[in-house]
């Protein structure tokens, strides 16, 4: 679970630092992930996905591969990347 300093104190620079280095490390893998299906979904002929149209169906896929918890195992790279196509249409 992900927990929050509600104690008021400060936490210790050190460690905010390293926990963020850790933080930056994951957000690193994970884009190299979503880089390389997004990489062999455009290989495979997939396209549209910044066509300001295709906004209720990339959400509409979304929300269906996350939808169901348990179903949603091995679904985070899809969900982040179409996640990424919506933040994009959406600037």
């Amino acid at each position: 679970m992900i927990e929050k300093n509600w104690h008021g104190v400060a936490p210790d620079p050190a460690w905010v630092e390293h926990e963020i280095e850790r933080l930056e490390r994951a957000v690193d893998e994970f884009a190299d992930a979503m880089k390389a299906k997004l990489a062999e979904k455009a290989r495979g002929g997939w396209t549209g996905w910044d066509n300001p149209q295709a906004k209720d169906n990339i959400y509409t896929a979304m929300l269906a591969q996350g939808a169901a918890i348990k179903y949603a195992k091995d679904q985070e790279i899809d969900i982040a990347n179409l996640a990424m196509m919506l933040w994009r249409l959406n600037r």
